[in-house]
């Protein structure tokens, strides 16, 4: 199988979205990444931040994750509608 219909097939079940694509290349690299809370959408979904860095770099991935978190606070906000839970 081409890498290219590997990436449009997981477990032979097409994708249902083109923002997974992104996330299986870098995958495939074998760079570190590293997924970290970003806020939300105006309908309170879930945005995130995808960080990569070189290959064995998963230390600096870390750290950059980390200081996102740490200046944005955004990993204590909740969405709009859990607000008033």
């Amino acid at each position: 199988m081409r890498s290219a219909d590997a990436a449009a097939v997981l477990v032979g079940v097409p994708w249902a979205s083109d923002w997974m694509r992104s996330a299986y290349l870098i995958t495939m690299t074998g760079c570190p990444a590293l997924s970290v809370p970003a806020g939300f959408t105006p309908a309170g979904l879930p945005v995130g931040l995808q960080v990569v860095g070189p290959h064995r770099g998963d230390a600096a991935v870390l750290r950059a994750g980390h200081a996102f978190e740490q200046a944005t606070r955004v990993g204590e906000r909740r969405p709009p509608s859990a607000a008033s839970c």
